[in-house]
């Protein structure tokens, strides 16, 4: 939620009217390779400190480790932020799930798909080493049995060491 007001005054602060085009930005050749080229931050994905927070949370099948289409410009983005930062020397991509179900497939589940999230980000350039940990449901944002803070607790965070 931070990230999307973030990137709304981000938007705010161009200085976009709205009659006035967008300032131009510059075209920069893309390679020929399909590796994934650093990026200015789009918001989509930005560095706060020791975190990388995203805009939107990575949706998977359910319960499963497919990443769901939808989530790909969130796993691009993370991507040209960790290739756009050679300082961050370890990545850290922490798993989590909600409370229902059994603690230990929670667990494996959201090792899972920390996984499957550095198997993405692997597959669009990124060599900056990277670690998982499956927390499931050990550490939520909300305790409250709703569909909203249960959706709060299914996610991925990422952690980054610097130099």
């Amino acid at each position: 939620m931070l990230a999307l007001g973030l990137g709304a005054s981000l938007f705010a602060a161009a200085g976009c009217k709205k009659d006035e085009p967008p300032p131009e930005t510059p075209v920069t050749p893309q390679p020929t390779t399909t590796q994934t080229v650093a990026q200015p931050q789009t918001g989509d994905a930005v560095i706060q400190g020791d975190r990388i927070i995203i805009a939107r949370p990575i949706y998977y099948d359910t319960d499963k480790d497919t990443i769901r289409p939808e989530s790909f410009s969130i796993i691009d983005a993370v991507a040209n932020v960790v290739i756009a930062h050679p300082e961050i020397k370890m990545l850290y991509v922490e798993g989590h799930t909600d409370s229902q179900g059994n603690f230990d497939y929670n667990r494996g589940l959201s090792e899972k798909r920390a996984n499957a999230v550095v198997m993405a980000l692997s597959a669009r350039g990124v060599k900056t080493p990277m670690q998982i940990a499956g927390y499931g449901a050990t550490a939520p944002m909300c305790a409250t049995p709703d569909e909203v803070c249960l959706q709060l607790n299914r996610r991925v965070e990422f952690r980054i060491k610097r130099d």
